[in-house]
Order: structure tokens, then C-alpha cells, then sequence
């Protein structure tokens, strides 16, 4: 193990929060926000809100973790050693990234209408169904939404996505990665996107990218 990456994970105040992104037995990957906890360099541990660890973490993978403060933003590699309960993940730092190089994982919190829907194909004998909610955060992987209610299929999903102040709209198809109910009948449901072209992502990623601009402009405005 580099003296550079033990050194790098020991300067991580603790409790600092971060984004992890994991692949899943399904060959889907979900990312999530945790808090960074300290451990013994170049182990360390991230703590999730209760029940937010998928059971399907396929741990024979690695993972990319980002570590945020107010001097610096902190990108690597890690595998995961254990899950503990359903809070607890314990890590082991691999190597770091160039966080240029992850654009395409940095998901932006951004509201906009979201429109789901079913098509069953002509033997299936699943109704067709349509949903309109609005998402909570966007990437080029996939979108975190709430709707009104759960979806009843998990799979072949449509989605038509109203992208904030561009001409352009998102059409595709995605498959259910997780679906937790809301107070007030409404469930939040996060989606993975199956059949974006590259540039379609290359899109999503520069309106993510110019909508965290923005929200940054705003806060200094504010402060």
C-alpha cells in the first residue's frame, strides 16, 4: 500500500460527508450519501441513514467514494471489507482518482418533471400504466424521483424527463434499483438508466454540471 494514499486517508477529518458508488448483483450500481468515520489508515468506515445499504451489494467489486469538505474534495478507489448491520459499511482505500475523471458519477440535486410508464408486450398480461413525479437528483447513470405511488413493474421502464432550461428532453428506458415509501402515499424511487448513447449521457452530465454552478452561485449570494 502507497505511503501517499495511507497518508492521504489519514488527513480526512472524521465525519465528513461523502457519496459512495457501488455495483450491485444485478449489474446496476446505486450511489449513496454517507458520512466518512476514521478507522485505522487505510481503513475506514461510512455510515448510512438506517435500512439505506442494498442487500445486493456485489462486494467482490470496488467501489468509488468521494470525501467533501471546505478545502478540498477527496476521490479513490476502495473495496469493501464488511457490511455491519444495516448502517455500517468498513472499506479499505485502493488507490485515488482524478476527480475529472468521474464527472459522469457526480449526480447534481435537481428538481424537475419526471414521467414513468409501462408498455407490456402482446403475451405479457401486465396492465399498461403511466406516472408523472419529479426527481430529486439527476446523473448520466440514472435519476432518484418521487412519484405517487410504487411502480408494478420493475423492469422496461420508460421514462420522459423535462431537462431545466434547455430545449432538449430525456427519453429512455430504465430499470427500478430501489423503491422506499414516503409519508403521505408517495414513494421515492430510484432508477438506473439502460439505453442512453454516450452523448445523451455527455448531455445529462454538463446540465448537472451547470445546475451545481448555479446552486453554488446562489449560496455565495446568500452567505
Amino acid at each position: 500500500m502507497p505511503s501517499s494514499l495511507v497518508d492521504l486517508i489519514k488527513e480526512i477529518p472524521d465525519s465528513q460527508a461523502a457519496e459512495i458508488n457501488m455495483q450491485l448483483l444485478d449489474g446496476s450500481s446505486v450511489q449513496l450519501k454517507c458520512i466518512y468515520k476514521e478507522s485505522t489508515s487505510p481503513h475506514f468506515f461510512m455510515v448510512f441513514p438506517p435500512k439505506q445499504i442494498p442487500t445486493n451489494i456485489n462486494t467482490n467489486l470496488s467501489c468509488l467514494v468521494v470525501v467533501k469538505n471546505e478545502e478540498k474534495t477527496v476521490t479513490f478507489q476502495a473495496d469493501i471489507e464488511a457490511i455491519k448491520g444495516d448502517r455500517v459499511l468498513e472499506l479499505l482505500a485502493q488507490k485515488p482518482i482524478d476527480p475529472t475523471s468521474m464527472r459522469a458519477f457526480y449526480r447534481a440535486e435537481l428538481r424537475t418533471t419526471i414521467t414513468a410508464s409501462y408498455e407490456p408486450g402482446p403475451d405479457e398480461r401486465a396492465r399498461a400504466w403511466t406516472f408523472t413525479g419529479e426527481t430529486l437528483d439527476l446523473s448520466g447513470g440514472g435519476t432518484l424521483a418521487i412519484f405517487p405511488t410504487e411502480f408494478p413493474n420493475k423492469q422496461r421502464i420508460l421514462l420522459h424527463i423535462n431537462l431545466p432550461n434547455t430545449d432538449e428532453d430525456i427519453h429512455c428506458k430504465a430499470h427500478i434499483i430501489r423503491m422506499t415509501r414516503l409519508r403521505k402515499e408517495r414513494w421515492k424511487i430510484a432508477l438506473q438508466f439502460d439505453n442512453l448513447s454516450q452523448k445523451e449521457k455527455d448531455f445529462i452530465i454538463s446540465c448537472c454540471l451547470s445546475e451545481q454552478r448555479r446552486q453554488l452561485r446562489e449560496r455565495i449570494q446568500t452567505a
